[in-house]
């Protein structure tokens, strides 16, 4: 009986323990908003939060970013590419940033409607450079399959889509169900906070990303959308998409990081059987977050290879 009741207790805390953590998290308020940069669109999901950086007549770039760090994580790209004369629009998913935390699967077609929401809102139809940072890079993947004569360039920074989990944990959370999404949503806010604090000790990491990636883990709805997009664009795979873009001559640049724990090296191999007409260029010394830790080699290799006809 005492076992029983043990097993009892311990499902009860694995239903109830992340729902009542969520509970106690700050909602995003308009107080906050009203602080924010920029501006904000009501899209057919939710309200979402965007910037402009950059000439008002520059070449667009737009900037996709990952799960974990909201698009502040894009600023220090943002800012030396304007200096090159590029306009770069930054934005933030759903649950991450300003903007509304949007319940549901965070599939391709969810994250594919906000994007096309936002260029059509922003006047955006085609001929802009689509920038995309680890899970970022999928969306950017799968938004310029589907939309390719409207997108100039696609450049994918770490980008995951094309390589398979290197751990077991990371297995186990990209293909969990029943028993295991529940262990899932009571392990995840565990991994990504100890995920962050390595961010956090990079002294290479700017201020103003590290605020905003800790002002993230506080945040109600946070947590919740990174699961969504794990259970969802995130089990995708984009080999399909590159033999696309390979076929119908879309220029892409993929920007890899020597030092990069979660992606493995022989990712840079397969984009290459999958799509012989990428270019490829590896980072030294940086790691998954190369996008604002080595800002400047990113700016560089992409304007450079924008000079050479990408």
């Amino acid at each position: 009986m005492i076992w029983f009741l043990s097993a009892v207790l311990c499902l009860g805390a694995l239903l109830f323990l992340p729902a009542l953590q969520e509970t106690l998290r700050r909602p995003l308020t308009e107080s906050m908003r009203r602080n924010a940069p920029g501006g904000f669109a009501e899209l057919s999901q939710g309200q979402t939060h965007y910037r402009w950086i950059g000439p008002l007549r520059g070449p667009v770039v737009v900037c996709v970013h990952g799960i974990t760090t909201p698009s502040e994580s894009f600023l220090p790209l943002a800012q030396e590419l304007a200096e090159m004369g590029y306009r770069v629009l930054l934005y933030d998913l759903y649950g991450r940033g300003y903007s509304d935390y949007v319940p549901g699967l965070q599939d391709r077609a969810f994250l594919l409607q906000q994007l096309d929401d936002l260029l059509a809102y922003e006047g955006i139809v085609e001929d802009f450079i689509l920038v995309g940072h680890s899970a970022g890079g999928a969306i950017a993947t799968a938004f310029a399959a589907a939309n390719i004569w409207r997108v100039r360039s696609l450049i994918l920074v770490t980008t995951v889509g094309l390589h398979k989990p290197r751990t077991p944990m990371a297995e186990f959370r990209k293909h969990a169900h029943g028993i295991q999404d529940l262990i899932l949503r009571w392990s995840y806010p565990i991994v990504a906070r100890r995920y962050v604090k390595g961010v956090f000790s990079d002294p290479r990491t700017p201020d103003a990303v590290r605020q905003a990636q800790q002002a993230q883990l506080s945040r109600r709805g946070y947590m919740p959308s990174n699961l969504a997009a794990i259970r969802g664009i995130l089990r995708d795979d984009f080999a399909e998409e590159q033999k696309l873009f390979n076929r119908q001559g879309l220029p892409v640049l993929a920007i890899w990081a020597r030092d990069d724990v979660i992606i493995p090296p022989q990712t840079s191999g397969r984009l290459a059987e999958l799509n012989r007409s990428a270019k490829q260029e590896v980072v030294e010394d940086a790691g998954h977050e190369v996008v604002y830790t080595h800002a400047e080699d990113v700016a560089r290799l992409i304007a450079e290879n924008q000079r050479r006809g990408l």
